[in-house]
């Protein structure tokens, strides 16, 4: 079985103007898509919150 991963698109409305004009300032900035900007931030999200929850379970790495 070959290791693919599964891309699912979809769309998230930004509620928040300043972060909208942020992701569009850095992505200028540093030559990069917001959307991989976004998908960097969601995943540090995710790591920081298991960060968390492991070290509420008593799980150090």
């Amino acid at each position: 079985m070959e290791n693919r991963v599964q891309k699912e698109e979809f769309v998230i409305r930004l509620t928040d103007s300043m972060l909208y004009d942020r992701l569009h300032t850095l992505s200028a900035e540093y030559t990069l898509s917001v959307e991989l900007l976004v998908n960097i931030a969601v995943k540090r999200l995710i790591d920081d919150i298991n960060f968390i929850r492991d070290l509420r379970s008593g799980k150090i790495k």
